[in-house]
């Protein structure tokens, strides 16, 4: 059978091997941070794109004992956000996976694509504003739901970046809020957030699903701009495969993750004036943007 895939180690797989370490590592990683305990449900955050739609299909694989629900937000980016819901709502059908879609404009009464002069002229990038209204919706829905977990496929990638990231931004305080599962499940009004595919390369989450023939687009999102996260990306990938630079990033990353939390732990946690929500501060920051905008 042709090799499809080289470990770290050298080893070749082949496609049935690669499918058997890639769903094995799924389940070592949800084992290994105790992703997941009792829950009967479990509620998959799905935008359809490529890391999403693998992880809605892989937990529905080899969680059938669980309920899976795939909630999607539709910030309202035309053509784009159509075509990927489009699919994503034709894979639910065929899978049999409960579906929810909410928009921002039905919840904050615009969509993105009605905000981008404004966000422009307020000195903010529109994945700032997309990502931290997509949070508080998630989360608030998810809450709505009763779904005691929201899975999210953030890789190592991902984990990689947001590492360096907070880093270079000179906040070791929000190095606390990351890592394989977020949230607090201690605080009332969050719902706790789980990454399945923390230790998972994103080269290995396209190649799965390509293998499995699944409808992922490798698209990227038209309002994407030139941000800080994107320089990380490109530096990050600019080294050698064979250093291994990211997979060492979150290694070091998770040797003091615990003491990290522990320093961190006393930042108070309050309701939002605004929503209720629990925040660091008097003002969520959802709550903020959607005053400003």
């Amino acid at each position: 059978m042709k090799k499809v895939y080289r470990l770290s180690c050298g080893k070749w797989l082949n496609k049935k091997q690669f499918f058997e370490y890639f769903e094995k590592k799924v389940r070592k990683t949800i084992r290994k941070f105790k992703l997941l305990n009792n829950e009967n449900k479990i509620a998959i955050a799905c935008s359809g794109g490529k890391d999403s739609l693998t992880l809605l299909y892989v937990l529905n694989k080899l969680y059938k004992e669980k309920e899976i629900f795939a909630l999607s937000i539709d910030e309202g980016i035309k053509d784009y956000r159509k075509k990927l819901l489009r699919k994503l709502k034709s894979f639910c059908e065929k899978n049999k996976i409960p579906l929810a879609v909410f928009s921002f404009k039905k919840e904050f009464g615009f969509s993105l694509d009605e905000k981008t002069r404004k966000i422009k002229k307020l000195g903010l990038t529109n994945c700032y504003v997309c990502s931290v209204l997509k949070r508080w919706l998630l989360n608030k829905k998810a809450k709505e739901m009763n779904f005691p977990v929201i899975a999210t496929a953030h890789s190592l990638d991902d984990e990689a970046e947001t590492i360096i990231l907070n880093l270079l931004k000179g906040n070791p305080e929000l190095l606390a809020k990351i890592g394989p599962k977020t949230g607090t499940t201690k605080v009332k009004g969050f719902v706790q957030r789980i990454k399945p595919f923390y230790l998972h390369s994103t080269e290995e989450i396209v190649l799965y699903a390509k293998l499995k023939k699944l409808p992922i687009s490798l698209a990227v999102c038209p309002l994407r701009g030139k941000t800080l996260r994107v320089n990380v990306r490109n530096w990050l990938n600019s080294f050698d495969k064979k250093m291994q630079i990211k997979n060492n990033v979150v290694n070091a990353y998770l040797k003091i993750m615990a003491l990290i939390k522990e320093k961190y732990k006393s930042v108070r946690l309050r309701n939002c004036k605004k929503c209720g929500f629990p925040s660091s501060q008097e003002i969520c920051n959802a709550c903020k943007l959607l005053e400003k905008l």
